[in-house]
């Protein structure tokens, strides 16, 4: 790989971190940016996108530049919605995974689903939600068993604990 492409890589993988715009996305990957570049940990530009980045219209860019959601970062195999259900902010970045087609109820390799990990790890409550909306596996449990509302339990979560129970959770 040339050292171009390489630093063009570099800007990409900052620039789905922390730009508002899709337009920067956009240039960089005309100027020959790799869609599916890697950073040292395996995370690729859509990954970092939905975990830090709460801008939509630079997760969309990137999804129209052929991004792969379904691809899972070589430690846990998580994939850019269990990043996103980790850490993002936005509920709409949950929205537009699973409009581009993320697998609502994958698992990473500790079992654990979107909805399982937003509700261990995530304290924006409007992650939860919009999993819950869009139809996330409520009685679903990681590869150790615990289950959702287990989680919510351990973390003391008693809004999403209550949502659970009435939607029939256990």
């Amino acid at each position: 790989m040339s050292r171009n492409v390489e630093s063009l890589n570099k800007k990409l993988l900052a620039a789905a971190v922390s730009s508002t715009k899709a337009k920067e996305i956009k240039t960089l990957l005309s100027q020959g940016a790799d869609i599916h570049a890697q950073n040292e940990w395996g995370l690729t530009p859509v990954m970092l996108a939905a975990q830090y980045n709460p801008s939509v219209s630079v997760l969309k860019a990137l999804l129209e530049a052929g991004a792969d959601i379904q691809e899972a970062e070589p430690k846990y195999r998580s994939n850019a919605l269990h990043l996103a259900a980790n850490k993002s902010s936005s509920p709409k970045i949950i929205a537009e995974l699973l409009k581009a087609g993320a697998d609502l109820n994958a698992r990473n390799y500790l079992g654990e689903t979107a909805l399982i990990l937003a509700v261990n790890t995530n304290n924006e409550t409007r992650i939860v939600s919009e999993l819950l909306k869009s139809g996330a596996d409520i009685n679903a449990r990681d590869y150790q068993g615990h289950s959702v509302l287990e989680y919510a339990k351990a973390a003391k979560r008693t809004y999403i604990i209550n949502q659970l129970k009435k939607m029939g959770a256990n």
